[in-house]
């Protein structure tokens, strides 16, 4: 009897451990996740609607609308690209969810933009984070000083290695809040 119970006890917790990791939550975008599941893809760039932030190191940092295309399905999912290139010929491409685009517009109306102005007392800072699926957003305020710093993701794992940042482009925020809504 005692063999039973702990056959079923092991089988119950084998059967949630497994459920548990399938049906957890996703870890990247669904717009990754197509291009990776697709055998050939097709995708659109619309230049016409991009914000861009430079470093003054020439790191470069792109947002732009994508369509992407399932050529053997025809199936088609659209989303936000960012694109980045840092100075150690460092590149990656990430994409941010149009669901995830609506909370990104509300994180820079709500949080980032009515703060663009403000400093903070001495020895003191305030920091705005968005998380995506695939990207970390932060806006920092430490005195009269204000930075942007965009982090990617791996598989969930922000990479604190490869991240850019700028205090020179923190005015611009208001273009990517202007492209995010022509996408939404």
């Amino acid at each position: 009897m005692k063999v039973n119970k702990l056959i079923i006890t092991l089988s119950f917790f084998a059967i949630v451990s497994i459920g548990f990791c399938q049906g957890g939550a996703k870890i990247n975008s669904d717009a990754r996740q197509f291009i990776e599941n697709a055998e050939i893809t097709q995708i659109n760039r619309d230049w016409n609607k991009k914000a861009e932030f430079t470093s003054g190191l020439n790191e470069v940092v792109m947002f732009f609308p994508i369509e992407i295309i399932n050529l053997k399905s025809n199936n088609t999912i659209k989303s936000l690209q960012m694109d980045m290139a840092l100075t150690d010929n460092y590149f990656k491409s990430s994409w941010i969810d149009l669901n995830e685009v609506e909370e990104f517009i509300i994180f820079i109306e709500q949080y980032v933009v009515p703060n663009l102005k403000n400093k903070t007392e001495k020895n003191q800072s305030t920091t705005y984070i968005f998380n995506s699926r695939e990207i970390v957003f932060r806006f920092q305020i430490q005195n009269s000083t204000r930075r942007i710093s965009i982090y990617l993701k791996d598989n969930g794992v922000t990479d604190n290695r490869h991240y850019f940042w700028t205090e020179s482009q923190v005015s611009k925020i208001p273009e990517l809040l202007t492209m995010l809504k022509q996408i939404k």
